[in-house]
């Protein structure tokens, strides 16, 4: 895993700039290629061929060169492929097998690569560079382009080292109030893009010009008439299949362990095909958190004999706040980055990757029971033309929290309803309190994203694979992880098991009130009892504790802050600083809170290093 940077033009001292900013991805070498048409640089983390790996690489004539963070799979037999049609390889790494299929079969060499990837190409001959990104959108790529500047990175604060201008985009902010992270291709910064997953882009270097186009998509268009068992067992063939291959490793490994189905499930499959007992790691809260898993992980540890840590979380650890911020330079208001940041730095004393469940909740339709709970059939006899006559007057409803009971009400009367506000976590009505502009309508933008063929399960399945999954979820594993210099990888979001999910009927997959109900019966013959059973829980940390703590003066300081720039209105800001410890605003002010301390580390500030409380 690595960290990858360059730009369009010579300059040596600016890429060494760029790259000693993502050294945390890669502690272990940095490397450079430089000529007069480009700059590109690298920070690895040796994970697979330790001696020879080091990048960039090169192929024959040494007119192509890359640099590469990730892991492919699969480089083993696409290297053999390779040399039986003639490449020669320097190198053991997979690095060297990217760069050579891509000058095999061109652009469509990102089909044939099973993995984690973000990369950079450098064509001489073509005077382009080749960048793409993986299927899931694992690894992260952003970019920014002017008349005359292409630039490129792993992660945003790195582009900032250039003398480009730092101004808020607010359609991203729009997003983010909304939903906790920035989709699509934007960012909070003006003129910094992300390209998409399953994406790759061409720069020409003479033209100036970029082209971005998909090579893979998520489509719900067939659906499997097997018997349930056999689609059952060929899943459990596949996710074997897929954690078996990233058991690849020439450095110590081990596992994230919650106790819940998903991690189990990884855990049960590593300790069949590893030859020592697995580490894997826990986190619980001293104090504070709503929910605690410990007794399930440690249930699970000792079933399968690991080599079992718990990390106690001691309060107050919110003050890693301003440091995580600084690395989550394209923002999600995720109050989980700390423990999964302190779970990695402790695992990196022992190991230097860590497989982890994530992704599980997404292919499967884990959070269907959120959003089809019994508890709100009463609403839907509420009648519609009295709600939609009662929004008509929300703006001057006097009190806050009535207006929220109202939008409550709102998004209670259906399945589309009650899921808008699972993921929404200011409702559009709401937003209008917020910003001093149009803002956007998140229910019809999401709405015109979902095909009108699929059932609802599908539909919600697709929103969060294609776009809140590697926006939020991958983005929070990924440079919390990296942070640490530690690698993660995610067997349960391997292509081949996304792509068999995707024809799974729904009722397989959330079936009556059991949710990953496809995925229990996967692991029925693998799993203990006491696992596949659990109810899907959710992982819990303390805001609503900290808030009322010890973040509570610091946070009350960080939103009046927020509240003099006036970027967003005033009034909602005093309503959600006075309530701020309520469990009605607890999110709200999470949101405003993060957003304040990016605004200071990278608007206000150079982003070279984080800010202080």
């Amino acid at each position: 895993m690595c960290g990858i940077c360059g730009f369009n033009f010579e300059n040596k001292a600016l890429i060494k700039q760029m790259c000693t900013l993502i050294e945390h991805r890669g502690p272990d070498d940095e490397g450079y290629y430089i000529d007069s048409a480009v700059s590109i640089g690298m920070r690895r983390l040796s994970i697979i061929d330790l001696n020879t790996g080091n990048q960039p690489q090169h192929n024959e004539n040494n007119d192509m060169w890359i640099v590469f963070n990730g892991e492919i799979y699969n480089f083993r037999e696409l290297g053999e492929h390779l040399e039986e049609k003639g490449h020669k390889f320097y190198t053991k790494s997979d690095t060297e097998v990217i760069l050579h299929s891509y000058e095999e079969w061109g652009k469509d060499c990102v089909k044939k690569l099973r993995g984690q990837f973000s990369f950079c190409i450098y064509d001489a001959n073509k005077g382009l560079l080749f960048l793409a990104r993986d299927h899931m959108g694992l690894k992260p790529l952003y970019y920014y382009i002017d008349d005359e500047k292409f630039i490129f990175s792993s992660e945003i604060k790195s582009i900032l080292t250039h003398s480009i201008e730092r101004k808020i985009n607010f359609k991203a902010l729009d997003f983010y109030l909304s939903l906790r992270y920035v989709p699509f291709n934007l960012t909070l910064f003006d003129g910094v893009f992300k390209l998409p997953p399953a994406s790759y882009m061409i720069f020409n270097l003479k033209t100036k010009q970029i082209n971005v186009k998909k090579y893979w998509d998520i489509n719900f268009d067939t659906f499997n008439n097997k018997s349930i068992d056999v689609l059952a067992k060929e899943l459990q063939i596949l996710i074997e299949d897929s954690v078996k291959v990233r058991l690849i490793s020439d450095v110590p490994l081990g596992a994230f362990l919650s106790g819940g189905l998903d991690s189990s499930a990884v855990v049960a499959f590593m300790s069949k095909y590893m030859n020592s007992p697995v580490k894997t790691f826990s986190v619980r809260f001293e104090e504070g958190a709503p929910i605690d898993e410990s007794k399930y992980s440690q249930f699970v540890a000792d079933y399968y004999n690991t080599d079992h840590t718990e990390l106690l979380v001691r309060f107050p650890s919110y003050n890693l706040l301003p440091e995580l911020i600084w690395h989550l330079d394209d923002l999600i208001a995720d109050a989980a980055i700390i423990p999964v940041y302190l779970m990695a730095k402790y695992a990196k004393e022992k190991m230097t990757v860590a497989l982890t469940g994530d992704g599980a909740d997404e292919v499967f339709a884990g959070y269907s029971s959120e959003y089809r709970a019994q508890r709100y059939e009463l609403f839907k006899y509420i009648p519609q033309n009295l709600l939609d006559f009662s929004l008509k007057f929300y703006d001057h409803i006097p009190f806050h929290k009535m207006q929220l009971f109202l939008s409550y009400l709102y998004s209670s009367k259906s399945e589309m309803d009650r899921y808008f506000r699972f993921i929404l976590k200011v409702p559009d009505e709401e937003k209008r309190n917020m910003i001093p502009f149009k803002t956007i309508n998140m229910k019809q933008l999401i709405t015109d994203k979902l095909p009108r063929n699929l059932d609802l399960v599908n539909k919600f399945s697709l929103w969060d694979l294609k776009y809140q999954l590697p926006s939020q979820y991958n983005m929070k594993i990924d440079k919390m992880t990296m942070a640490a210099s530690l690698e993660a990888r995610t067997p349960l979001l391997d292509q081949k098991i996304i792509s068999f999910s995707t024809t799974i009927p729904s009722e397989l997959k959330f079936n009556g009130k059991i949710d990953k109900y496809i995925f229990r019966l996967a692991m029925r013959d693998i799993l203990p009892s006491t696992i596949l059973k659990r109810k899907k829980t959710g992982f819990g940390t303390p805001v609503s504790f900290w808030l009322r703590k010890g973040l509570k003066e610091v946070s009350g300081s960080i939103l009046e802050s927020l509240e003099k720039r006036k970027i967003l209105k005033s009034r909602y800001i005093k309503v959600v600083k006075r309530n701020r410890s309520n469990h009605l605003y607890m999110d709200r002010a999470w949101n405003l809170i993060m957003f304040e301390l990016w605004y200071e580390t990278f608007l206000e500030n150079d982003a070279v290093k984080p800010i202080k409380f």
